[in-house]
């Protein structure tokens, strides 16, 4: 860890803070993490504060095969419901991701074989991940700041899914972006490491090393298929697995 345990402190204040006002604040100026591992001692800490209990969500990704993964818990305030109604007000980038998460029905044990974690996962659910950040200087702030403050996560919007997740072909899995009813944006095959599931054994390994666990009722999302996708207040927005199910959001003015 690079950090000091006061600069940790100092960062993860400064991140409660704008949470709780709905503000922002500029990150340049206070020492900020240096690495992963920073990164996830200011979001634990900001977690303590904010939401106290067990995480019952878990945002995971990777930026490619050869990437390392990254996760950041969501916070229990945002999981939200499809069709779900939120406050453009209280957005200051209010974008959006559509993605598949998995839900578990079962524990799972770290570091398990895969026939086992496969065995935990009771569904797919397509999921529109609300994005925003509390960081003023966004475009200029490192990779680990943006980590540190729960990868601009906003909350998750939970939609329908299937049980028969393991029949998909994620390398032929086609997914849609809707806005006020027209489509925007569309991709096949998008997520970087073909099937999503391919995150879940190294989550279970970095949520125990964190002092937690992936327990059953847990849903983890697992990275956009088609791009961080601006909206504007008032608009309705669509996500779309054929095959899978549609979770829908809309930013009420």
């Amino acid at each position: 860890m690079s950090m000091a345990m006061n600069d940790i402190t100092a960062a993860a204040a400064a991140i409660i803070a704008a949470r709780r006002s709905g503000s922002q604040f500029d990150c340049a100026p206070l020492h900020g993490p240096g690495g992963a591992e920073d990164a996830y001692a200011i979001q634990d800490r900001v977690r303590a504060e904010i939401d106290p209990g067990p995480v019952r969500a878990w945002k995971v990704g990777t930026p490619s095969r050869e990437g390392e993964p990254s996760a950041a818990p969501i916070f229990s305030a945002g999981v939200l419901a499809s069709p779900a109604m939120v406050p453009a007000s209280s957005f200051h980038m209010r974008a959006a991701e559509v993605e598949v998460a998995f839900r578990l029905g079962r524990d799972v044990v770290p570091g398990c074989a895969e026939a086992d974690l496969r065995a935990a996962v009771e569904s797919v659910i397509v999921v529109i991940e609300l994005c925003d950040t509390r960081l003023r200087d966004f475009d200029s702030a490192s990779a680990w700041w943006k980590l540190a403050d729960n990868q601009s996560n906003y909350g998750l919007v939970l939609g329908s899914g299937t049980r028969d997740w393991q029949s998909i072909d994620f390398i032929a899995q086609r997914a849609e972006f809707h806005v006020n009813g027209a489509l925007r944006n569309a991709s096949a095959g998008a997520h970087p490491l073909g099937s999503p599931f391919g995150l879940l054994p190294w989550l279970s390994v970095h949520v125990k090393a964190r002092g937690g666990a992936l327990r059953a009722g847990d849903v983890i999302t697992t990275g956009s298929w088609t791009g961080l996708e601006l909206v504007r207040p008032g608009d309705e927005i669509l996500a779309r697995f054929p095959g899978i199910g549609e979770a829908r959001a809309t930013f009420k003015m």
